[in-house]
């Protein structure tokens, strides 16, 4: 079974790649905050 049309390479490599950055930056952001101390 085909399906009737195929997601392009190019914007599922883009997908991933704003996925990856998204994960970072909030992990980014959550250490920043933890080490401040804001999260109590």
């Amino acid at each position: 079974m085909k399906p009737k049309y195929e997601h392009p390479k190019g914007t599922l490599a883009i997908l991933l790649i704003y996925l990856i950055t998204i994960i970072v930056l909030w992990s980014w952001v959550f250490l920043t905050l933890l080490e401040r101390g804001v999260t109590q």
